[in-house]
């Protein structure tokens, strides 16, 4: 696949370019926020309610994103590139997992994931930093660059999934 392709589905079809290139040189640049608002839009609209077939999206999802996210090159050098965004749909779509199709409980699951996914608990960090000592040759073989910058999102997903069928099995949604 060309880098062209790669960087087309690693920004979710360029959207992470508009907030990185409004704010210059910002650590935040607000790319996965838009990301995850991508993420909310495919989901209502082109996720199955199917429960195997949504399981197969999401693993899919998943897959692709883990090897969009080793393979991209922005030419900077940096493994976890702000514009990646495909990792934050991955997330987000691990946040909504099997959960009623409800506008309110997306919303939920929009903001749980982003609380998660941007304060990073401790074994979500940890997460993050998979595979660091492997050499470069195991890295690249089995995609640990991509699954390290995936992992942290679907890991914000798996806890606010969780928290929400929590709040549905107490009867507070």
């Amino acid at each position: 696949m060309s880098n062209f392709w790669l960087k087309f589905f690693a920004t979710g079809a360029f959207i992470s370019y508009i907030p990185t290139a409004i704010l210059k040189n910002k650590k935040n640049s607000g790319a996965g926020l838009l990301g995850t608002f991508e993420a909310f839009v495919l989901f209502l609209f082109f996720m199955p309610s199917n429960p195997l077939h949504q399981a197969m999206a999401l693993l899919g999802t998943i897959l692709f994103a883990v090897y969009i996210s080793d393979r991209v090159d922005f030419g900077d050098g940096k493994e976890d590139n702000p514009k990646i965004i495909i990792d934050e749909i991955a997330g987000y779509f691990t946040a909504m997992a099997f959960l009623p199709k409800k506008f309110w409980i997306m919303v939920l699951a929009f903001i749980l994931f982003r609380i998660f996914d941007t304060t990073k608990l401790s074994f979500i960090r940890k997460a993050e930093k998979l595979g660091q000592e492997l050499p470069p040759q195991t890295k690249k073989k089995f995609y640990i660059n991509g699954a390290a910058v995936v992992l942290d999102d679907v890991l914000a997903g798996i806890v606010s999934n969780l928290i929400i069928w929590c709040l549905i099995t107490v009867n507070l949604l």
